[in-house]
């Protein structure tokens, strides 16, 4: 049985990953295909999201039981929250012979590209078309104001592993950097099959 590859979108807060991947399983060829990855998070909810849907969410004692268990692919403290992603979506898309989309933080998706070996990935790297308008996007989060300080300062550090990815997308317009993913996800599947 073939492996399935791991499709690893990652980027700076505010560069429009979950609303790329959220768009792109609207799309038939997409969810039949692919397994949407969701991962856990200590972080709180934000208005508008949904847990099962966005992230579970869990309490940090939770999160740390669950990691202790080796429940997690990879998992990662991003600025004070944990985010991990569970074994099991890789279970489903290898059962259901598909390939597994994850919208995971940087230093996750290094991770897995290094050390993760059941699996071929291929990472995607989104990120806003500046800084400033980065900084713009995550200024109209719902969040305290230290916090967004500290996501700027972080969205800075990832900004400089773009250049370890397998592409990068300038995510100026939704509808064009919707196109282009659609086009590497199949251009990728098509080729290994």
């Amino acid at each position: 049985m073939k492996k399935p590859t791991i499709f690893i979108f990652s980027g700076p807060g505010g560069a429009g990953k979950t609303t790329l991947v959220d768009k792109l399983f609207r799309k038939k060829p997409i969810r039949r295909a692919f397994v949407k990855g969701i991962s856990f998070t200590t972080r709180r909810i934000r208005p508008g999201e949904r847990g099962g849907r966005d992230y579970f969410f869990v309490s940090k004692e939770e999160f740390l039981k669950l990691k202790k268990k080796n429940f997690f692919l990879e998992n990662e403290k991003v600025l004070s929250d944990y985010y991990g992603t569970p074994k099991y979506f890789f279970a489903v898309a290898k059962r259901e012979k598909k390939d597994l989309i994850l919208c995971i933080d940087v230093k996750g998706g290094m991770y897995l590209k290094k050390n993760f070996k059941q699996a071929r990935t291929i990472t995607i790297f989104i990120s806003a078309p500046t800084e400033k308008e980065l900084q713009a996007r995550l200024k109209k989060r719902i969040e305290a104001a230290e916090m967004i300080k500290k996501r700027i300062k972080l969205s800075k550090k990832e900004l400089q592993s773009s250049r370890y990815y397998d592409y990068v997308i300038i995510n100026q317009d939704l509808s064009t950097s919707l196109n282009v993913l659609e086009a590497i996800l199949l251009a990728e599947k098509f080729r290994r099959e």
